[in-house]
């Protein structure tokens, strides 16, 4: 008898565990060369530097949502993690990723979203001219 209870104890808790979702989808935009100077002289100094910035939004139904601040905003913070540029230098070949992630547990055919997580990710080419 108090095997038949812990199995079926156990397969009450598999039940309520497994069912758990994480989707992801992704954006970007990529900026060229078109915008910079390409008819003088230039030099790399510097490939695929990156600054992130991420938030995550808690979806709560017996507490109140909380966020994890980004008081500039998402891209501006990402920006703001590239390095500075000296003299003579610009960015080139800029991308920007957006990575959204949703975690939550399955109801159904729908998801009962628990936490969504926004990441932005800036990366870039350093060109100095000469």
């Amino acid at each position: 008898m108090k095997k038949i209870i812990l199995l079926l104890l156990l397969s009450f808790v598999f039940f309520l565990t497994s069912c758990s979702i994480t989707q992801q989808t992704y954006d970007f935009e990529h900026h060229g060369t078109d915008s910079i100077k390409t008819d003088s002289n230039f030099k790399y100094v510097g490939r695929n530097v990156m600054g992130k910035a991420k938030t995550t939004y808690y979806v709560s139904s017996y507490r109140k949502n909380k966020q994890e601040m980004a008081p500039d905003g998402l891209l501006s913070e990402a920006k703001s993690r590239l390095p500075e540029l000296k003299d003579n230098q610009a960015y080139a070949n800029l991308s920007i990723d957006v990575l959204e992630t949703l975690n939550g547990k399955r109801a159904g055919a729908t998801i009962n979203i628990k936490e969504i997580t926004i990441e932005v990710v800036v990366s870039a080419d350093i060109i100095e001219y000469y």
